[in-house]
Parts: structure tokens; C-alpha cells; sequence
């Protein structure tokens, strides 16, 4: 969890960084701020996870959809129309699995 360790990234987003490991376990170390691009297209994918995950928590279907509509790859190759059906088609088949969804 980000605990201060990228200072341009929002605190508790995950992230990978540098450690050092020694018999006392895993310590990540502080890295600051990334440049300005980087941290630009982390906050992008971030915030399409963090929607997501806040659909999932509040068993929202249109968060969901709405975070793949976000999404740059998803966007990129389908309409909104098709996004709403595949995200339509992924419930379907997981319906078993999907109880509770608004």
C-alpha cells in the first residue's frame, strides 16, 4: 500500500517499489515523486480500479460499467453500447457467482 512512499500517487493505492529484505522481513523503501508523466498515467489506471472496486464493494453493476467506459483499452476498441453489453454478457455468466448486484 502506498504509505507515503510515491508522494504524487494517492495514499493507500497500491505500488510497487524498491526494498530491502533482512531477517527483521520486507521493507519498502520511499521513492517521492514520480515524474510527472509517470504518475499521470498510474492516476489514470488507478482511478479505473478504484471505480471498480467500489462497484464490487457496493455490489453496483453501474460502477462497473462505468469503470471499464474509463478504461483505456476498453474504450479504445469498444463502443459504449458494446461495453455495456459485454459488461451485460460477464454478469450473465457469472450470475452464480454475482448475487446481490443493483
Amino acid at each position: 500500500m502506498n504509505k507515503g512512499l510515491i508522494t504524487n500517487l494517492p495514499e493507500g493505492c497500491c505500488v510497487e517499489v524498491p526494498c530491502l529484505v533482512d531477517k527483521e522481513g520486507i521493507h519498502p523503501c520511499y521513492v517521492g515523486d514520480l515524474p510527472p508523466q509517470l504518475a499521470a498515467l498510474n492516476r489514470t489506471n488507478i482511478n479505473v480500479q478504484e471505480l471498480a472496486v467500489r462497484g464490487i464493494v457496493e455490489k453496483d453493476k453501474t460502477k462497473i460499467f462505468q469503470s471499464l467506459l474509463l478504461d483505456p483499452l476498453t474504450s479504445s476498441l469498444l463502443t459504449i453500447d458494446e461495453t455495456r453489453q459485454m459488461v451485460d454478457e460477464l454478469f450473465a455468466a457469472g450470475k452464480n457467482y454475482l448475487k446481490g448486484y443493483k
